[in-house]
């Protein structure tokens, strides 16, 4: 289906129009496509520094694109005056299905449906970028999609969430009081759990018990004895190398601890980037970036 699309990063909107990357699943595909290129491009230094706006006239359909549309490219830039006529042909035809919205600065994801499209299904979203989930509710059209009423009036935002990597079971350093956290955890939460416990930081807590919530990590993992903060800063990079280089990636740092018990988050951070980095090798020798 055709879309149109706002890409934003670092404060700057670009303007692009595509005949193949609408949908409810592939603008799932190409935040996570362009967020990955961006930083293989970049982290081998082959182009010199490239923003993800200069990237989208690049991007080819790859396999997560029907077949018959494979090694086509997804996008061509447009000016905002074409893209606010698009907008607002939305309103009265069926030319353009998708308004879609990328903001790479607050990663949320917009959609905005063409009601004048009735076979479209208009959902409300929940679901992580850069996995599974993503492919497998966009795939089925999860049955708690909902009606929309009028195209303008909702601005449908889904959040680019991180999943939980880890759930720990922390004691108060002041009290008699344990609190159970799961990580990746925000300043506000962490703000919040610094109040249930009476302390003013949470690096003087014990850790009681760290559990994976992958079956293949947890098996791989011993952090005795580590700070809260440096296991808040490990789910925060997996959760990093998981949006940048898909489930595959994470996968392959879950079974280096399945191998190898990881002994310490400073051994883990290591691994971490051991499979950046051979995951960079491998996409950039892989990867046509002929115009």
């Amino acid at each position: 289906m055709k879309a149109i699309y706002k890409v934003i990063e670092n404060g700057n909107t670009s303007c692009f129009r595509s005949v193949i990357a609408g949908g409810y699943s592939y603008p799932f595909f190409v935040y996570e496509y362009a967020k990955r290129m961006a930083w293989l491009l970049n982290s081998n230094d082959l182009l010199g520094k490239i923003d993800l706006a200069e990237l989208f006239p690049l991007l080819k359909a790859n396999k997560d694109f029907p077949e018959n549309v494979r090694g086509k490219y997804l996008f061509e830039p447009i000016s905002a005056t074409a893209f606010a006529d698009y907008e607002a042909g939305m309103s009265c035809g069926d030319l353009i299905s998708f308004n879609i919205t990328l903001n790479f600065d607050e990663r949320k994801i917009g959609f905005i449906f063409n009601q004048n499209c009735p076979q479209l299904i208009k959902p409300k979203l929940n679901v992580f970028v850069g996995s599974a989930d993503a492919r497998d509710v966009f795939g089925k059209r999860n049955p708690l999609f909902k009606d929309m009423e009028k195209i303008f009036e909702i601005d449908l935002i889904s959040y680019v969430e991180e999943r939980p990597v880890f759930g720990i079971r922390i004691g108060s350093d002041t009290i008699p009081m344990q609190g159970f956290a799961m990580l990746p955890l925000s300043d506000h939460n962490q703000k919040g759990l610094m109040e249930e416990l009476e302390t003013d930081d949470l690096d003087k807590c014990e850790i009681f018990s760290v559990s994976a919530y992958d079956a293949a990590l947890n098996a791989g993992i011993s952090f005795d004895g580590e700070k809260f903060s440096k296991l808040n800063t490990l789910a925060e990079t997996l959760n990093r190398l998981r949006l940048d280089c898909g489930d595959t990636a994470f996968a392959r740092f879950a079974a280096a601890g399945k191998a190898e018990i990881f002994r310490g988050i400073d051994v883990a951070m290591a691994a971490v980037e051991n499979v950046r980095t051979g995951f960079a090798l491998r996409e950039t020798q892989d990867m046509d970036i002929r115009m």
